[in-house]
């Protein structure tokens, strides 16, 4: 039996919009096993066919290594929840290929498994740190992923998570075509400085580089709590952001305290779920059972 295990991950990191995600501790276990026909297990039955996602990623793994696509058992074992901005889309491609790959006896290499994830995502923000872990930066060139890793410190990181759903596809109705030039500026500057922080560890600048032109003005209005939380978080000095296109929100710090400060509030004033993460240093791995 193979076990894949792929992190929930976070794009964007508000500052990054399709460009830079971040895996976090938060794993999703998948199991594969051969047997005479296609059979899945732990999830809905609207998923129960070829058009799961982690089947998705078997098939076309197995297409760009010409080999069969075998008759398998599946069984998927998350808790991340799905349509929140935690990568849930992304574990189940990723766990795909690396299965496949593992199947045939690992032909591939991680850049491999990333131009595939990212034919099938259409973005590599969220797969890339899927399979590599840490932070990622990435983009486009004339069809080729592009992609860094950032070393980051030991950030710790509170995930709050709300009760509903949001679609990507919605999220991305409600953005602008054009921002203005000297916001592009500013955006710049900030995301530098978002990604030397996460690398060196600056705590007193981190907060302060959480100002983005591009999507959160647009996408907070689609989270109800969206602007409550923005403002308990700018009080404290602690960095926030929308996780993927929501509804998730993520606050990361170096320092504890913060995050049970803001903890104990979500608990009084919000009563909406939340998980306390932190960055996992690795991405994607496998287990054979």
């Amino acid at each position: 039996m193979i076990c894949v295990k792929v992190p929930a991950t976070s794009a964007n990191c508000c500052v990054g919009f399709d460009t830079l995600g971040m895996a976090l501790d938060w794993f999703a276990t998948f199991y594969f096993e051969p047997n005479p026909e296609f059979v899945i297990e732990g999830c809905s039955d609207e998923f129960k066919n070829e058009d799961n996602l982690v089947i998705v990623g078997f098939k076309k793994t197995c297409d760009y290594m010409k080999v069969d696509m075998p008759t398998l058992k599946l069984k998927i074992d998350t808790d991340i929840p799905s349509s929140r901005g935690l990568g849930s889309s992304s574990t189940c491609i990723v766990a795909g290929i690396m299965a496949a790959d593992a199947w045939f006896h690992g032909q591939l290499n991680k850049m491999e498994m990333l131009k595939i994830a990212t034919e099938i995502e259409g973005h590599p923000d969220n797969v890339a740190p899927a399979i590599f872990g840490q932070a990622c930066t990435s983009f486009m060139d004339d069809g080729d992923v592009r992609m860094m890793m950032i070393p980051c410190q030991n950030f710790k990181g509170l995930a709050m998570i709300p009760d509903y759903p949001i679609q990507t596809s919605e999220a991305r109705k409600v953005l602008p075509q054009t921002i203005d030039y000297k916001d592009a500026v500013k955006q710049i500057g900030y995301a530098l400085s978002f990604v030397q922080c996460l690398s060196s560890g600056n705590e007193l600048i981190f907060p302060k580089t959480c100002h983005d032109f591009l999507h959160e003005p647009y996408r907070g209005k689609l989270i109800k709590e969206y602007a409550e939380i923005h403002d308990y978080c700018k009080s404290i000095d602690l960095a926030m952001w929308i996780s993927g296109s929501g509804s998730t929100m993520l606050a990361m710090s170096l320092d504890e305290k913060k995050l049970d400060m803001l903890q104990e509030w979500i608990v009084k004033y919000c009563g909406m779920s939340y998980k306390k993460v932190s960055i996992s240093t690795k991405g994607a791995y496998i287990e054979y059972e």
